[in-house]
């Protein structure tokens, strides 16, 4: 193969030049195939860019689709990117690592701040230049028009494939099981009878919560081996293939948002009815008249709406995390708080911990980081712990009820707070001490190095054997092998980090942090004050924004009792608070 792009030489950088390679399926052709393609990229590094091949690495995605990026080598490669590791990404084909316009344009963002040079040898360019990055996205556009093309015509066959009545091959529901010799869904011998009897048993408790509790509380599982949620109680309830009609095409993924009517595919009498098609009308006839019951009021469906803290609440009685209930009223400003509740009540353990809502954890949680962005500004007059938790608690408005922050949690911030490092600070980055506080053991260090080593060797004696072995050995094996060896050097390589480096643990540094915090609370200083008020912020901002914004600077939340005990901030930093009473 020919080379004729001029790449800047990375001979000066020690950073590491990263090989993606990746393939669909097994049996695409050979120039697609993943040694061919290592094959070609190693020819590059070698004789364009000239680096050492000790400094080349290749990540591997085998029968992994290009359409997203949830694919383990590419993840473990754009964490070496972000850390900074990486000057090159080299990839055969621009397909090979994205098909997706936005998904690329994201990674793409992230090569760019970290200064790394992206290069397709098939496409025959680089980034280096103006003319390179415009010809990448046109090219990028074409590649995802394919790919929505073939998805487009594998669409257009399930779809004639369900108007002629036949099955797609999608999982079975409950209540059925999949006869491979009819190659035909038929009514199951354990489940078809409890089936039934949630039918006849709704209409006499018009309840799925009671309906769930019952199956729980006597065994009953389901499809999957799992406890009844209300939800899966009702799925069931409503599905039309157990009065014995077939709906194709009705969502846009397993959980996405219903289809346009005219899309869905709706077949009546395909099936062997597991319920008489009468009792499935009048339950499900009962089913909606519960449900605009709930929705009185000019109140939406819960999945209409935005919930501020869905996904951060944690339990602080059984550790599970907490559901979106429902949306309370509408305040005149316009706020809509949330409700949310553990969701392990609806498990066979019933949780007793209460349900909270927006307007009780929404000002804590703001304030509180509101006054983290102040202790950051001002932390020149934090001399003591107790200076820095008196300024953090300050709020009387919102924080009358704490004593205090636990010993762990204020020793820590403190340190952090006060740490030397070349940026003058450290209260958002781990401090350079292991969870002890003691001094990075020496000997510890050396024998990660020595993990490191071994792991290297093994893997190069691994690729020996498999590209030049008269023996053979499968791509399979290979890869199974390479990927264990891989796992445990990047294990040790991250604990050789967390020993030997000031890092931020999540990959968002003060800075980030600070400007985005800054800015969100700023914007509301005027007419927040020095305390903000929540109820006023919901009122005036997008929902949206305000929970992107705790997304950014939020690992989790654990409530007790209505109560905030504990905060995570994404860099680890854990705050946790101690009651009055």
């Amino acid at each position: 193969m020919a080379y004729a792009m001029k790449v800047p030489a990375a001979s000066a950088d020690d950073r590491i030049v990263a090989i993606y390679v990746r393939v669909s399926t097994g049996y695409q052709v050979d120039k697609d195939s993943l040694p061919f393609q290592k094959k070609e990229l190693k020819a590059y590094c070698k004789h364009i860019l000239h680096v050492d091949m000790s400094r080349v690495e290749i990540f591997e995605d085998a029968g992994r689709s290009g359409k997203n990026t949830k694919r383990p080598a590419y993840e473990r490669m754009m964490q070496k990117v972000r850390a900074g590791l990486v000057s090159h990404v080299l990839v055969y084909k621009i397909d090979r690592i994205s098909r997706n316009l936005v998904d690329f344009s994201l990674m793409y963002d992230d090569f760019k701040y970290n200064r790394v040079t992206f290069v397709s040898l098939n496409e025959q360019f680089d980034t280096s230049s103006a003319i390179g990055e415009a010809v990448l996205k046109i090219i990028l556009v074409f590649a995802e028009l394919e790919r929505k093309l073939t998805s487009e015509r594998v669409k257009d066959i399930m779809i004639g494939r369900a108007n002629e009545g036949k099955w797609n091959g999608a999982r079975v529901p409950y209540g059925w099981d999949w006869d491979s010799s009819a190659m035909w869904p038929v009514h199951s011998e354990k489940e078809a009878p409890f089936g039934r009897a949630m039918y006849e048993m709704y209409l006499e408790v018009k309840s799925t919560g009671k309906i769930r509790d019952y199956n729980n509380a006597h065994g009953i599982p389901t499809k999957r081996g799992g406890e009844w949620t209300s939800k899966t109680v009702g799925d069931f309830l409503r599905n039309p293939m157990n009065k014995g009609d077939y709906r194709y095409n009705y969502r846009e993924s397993a959980r996405g948002r219903k289809k346009p009517i005219g899309e869905v595919v709706y077949l009546e009498g395909v099936f062997d009815p597991l319920i008489d098609p009468e009792i499935w009308e009048k339950v499900n006839k009962i089913m909606d008249i519960n449900r605009d019951k709930r929705n009185m009021g000019g109140l939406h469906p819960v999945e209409k709406n935005c919930n501020v803290f869905a996904g951060l609440i944690q339990c602080g009685s059984c550790g599970s995390g907490y559901l979106v209930g429902k949306k309370d009223k509408r305040r005149k400003n316009g706020f809509t708080p949330s409700m949310y509740y553990c969701s392990a009540k609806t498990r066979a353990i019933h949780c007793q911990n209460l349900n909270v809502s927006d307007v009780k954890i929404g000002p804590f949680v703001i304030n509180y980081i509101s006054a983290m962005v102040r202790v950051s500004n001002e932390r020149r007059k934090i001399k003591t712990p107790e200076d820095l938790e008196e300024m953090l608690l300050s709020d009387k408005a919102v924080f009358a009820d704490i004593m205090g922050l636990s010993s762990d949690s204020l020793n820590n911030t403190f340190e952090l707070l006060t740490g030397k490092s070349a940026t003058g600070g450290a209260l958002w980055r781990a401090d350079l001490v292991d969870q002890e506080g003691a001094a990075a053991d020496p000997a510890e260090i050396e024998s990660l190095k020595d993990q490191i080593r071994k792991y290297e060797r093994a893997k190069e004696r691994l690729e020996d054997a498999y590209y030049f072995s008269d023996d053979g050995m499968s791509e399979k094996e290979y890869l199974e092998k390479k990927n264990r060896f891989d796992s445990g050097r990047v294990a040790a390589e991250n604990k050789l980090k967390e020993l030997t480096e000031t890092h931020i643990a999540s990959g968002v540094d003060e800075s980030a942090f600070m400007k985005s915090a800054s800015a969100f609370l700023l914007t509301h200083k005027i007419r927040a004050g020095s305390h903000i008020v929540y109820s006023d912020l919901a009122g005036m901002v997008e929902e949206e924004s305000i929970k992107e914004f705790f997304n950014l600077v939020l690992d989790h939340i654990t409530v007790k009792d209505r109560r905030v005990t504990e905060i995570v901030f994404a860099n680890g930093l854990s705050h946790k608070f101690i009651y009055r009473y």
